[in-house]
């Protein structure tokens, strides 16, 4: 082959290598890459934004943000932006959830969430830089609760998380046995009301009688009807004690702790007369004295009216049975004394001394 031939085709050669790298050269394109709001220049020959970020070991997740989308194709010059998704175990007000944020910082986080007042309490510094794994983050906001302690009734508005912490935050001490409406852990809420119950125990001992017993022992030598008492009766007495307690100033509960007897009761003893009384007879003045008797007295010899005034078979008083000539009471005396004293009484007054049943004699 002629020297100028190979020349020329050596030339060719060299034309096409050139050509060929310089349009390697030009399909290379510089982009700026910005990861998490750090950007920094790359250059690249890949075609779309996914094969860029490929490139780069850059592995997106669902919540991420990826701009343009990671399809769409790059040109020199173009800017690529990726906002990685943290996680967030967000507790507001006590209830608990997951979201995921593009924020950096806490500050970020809480407007992007729509948590933009100024007075929320939260769990981190506003400041704190949010990291790629995520973070626990607890918000406060303000309730209006109202709050009734010691009789006492005020709407608070309050950041407090919890029943505790409001009580804490209003400088309310509650006692070991007081209680509340809310658990003290449980998260207060909007209009929710809380109410402290003073509550007081103690033990309170209360003494009570013991009712004395009669027992009555048969007298064959006093006549039916008549008792006498031999013994008089004393009360016991016993002592039971209570725990009570009382919730804001009234009695709610009352249990019986134990009873325990002080002093014995004593028995009063009566003799109760069988021997059978003689029927009175009509006296010899021609009277029915037994008449008169029954309808004072039931011809009970010892009977007493309930007032104590008037005694007796013919129900005397103390000062007409001496006017007559009797002496102590009228009711201790026999039956036949009384009746001596009656007719003692007819002969100077008449049967008027007896206004309801002084016409008995007559009968």
């Amino acid at each position: 082959m002629p020297r100028s031939l190979k020349l020329a085709l050596f030339a060719l050669v060299l034309l096409g290598l050139a050509g060929g790298s310089l349009a390697y050269f030009a399909a290379q394109k510089s982009l700026t890459l910005t990861v998490d709001g750090q950007a920094r220049e790359v250059s690249t020959y890949a075609d779309t934004v996914g094969e860029v970020l490929e490139e780069e070991g850059l592995r997106t997740e669902a919540h991420d943000v990826v701009l343009p989308d990671a399809a769409a194709g790059v040109a020199d010059g173009d800017t690529v932006v990726v906002n990685r998704a943290r996680p967030l175990q967000l507790t507001v007000d006590g209830v608990e959830s997951e979201v995921y944020v593009t924020a950096l910082s806490v500050d970020e986080a809480l407007e992007q969430l729509g948590y933009r007042a100024e007075d929320l309490v939260v769990s981190a510094s506003r400041s704190e830089r949010l990291p790629l794994d995520g973070m626990a983050l607890s918000i406060t906001t303000p309730k209006d609760v109202t709050l009734v302690v010691d009789g006492q009734q005020r709407a608070v508005t309050t950041t407090a998380a919890t029943a505790a912490d409001l009580l804490a935050e209003q400088g309310i001490t509650l006692a070991e046995t007081d209680r509340t409406s809310l658990y003290p852990e449980q998260a207060l809420l909007h209009r929710m009301v809380l109410q402290v119950f003073r509550v007081q125990v103690d033990e309170v001992v209360v003494t009570t009688p013991i009712p004395h017993g009669t027992v009555e022992t048969p007298n064959p030598e006093a006549f039916t009807g008549e008792k006498t008492v031999t013994q008089e009766g004393v009360d016991g007495e016993q002592a039971t004690t209570y725990r009570v307690t009382v919730t804001d100033g009234v009695e709610t509960a009352r249990e019986q702790l134990a009873t325990t007897v002080t002093r014995e009761p004593v028995d009063e003893l009566v003799t109760v007369g069988t021997k059978e009384r003689p029927a009175p007879a009509v006296t010899a003045d021609g009277l029915n004295w037994a008449a008169l008797a029954q309808c004072e007295s039931g011809g009970r010899p010892n009977a007493v009216s309930s007032t104590g005034t008037y005694r007796g078979l013919y129900q005397f008083s103390r000062g007409t049975w001496a006017s007559v000539g009797g002496t102590g009471d009228p009711a201790a005396a026999s039956a036949e004394e009384q009746t001596m004293r009656a007719q003692m009484l007819y002969a100077r007054s008449g049967a008027g001394q007896w206004p309801h049943c002084g016409s008995r004699l007559f009968s």
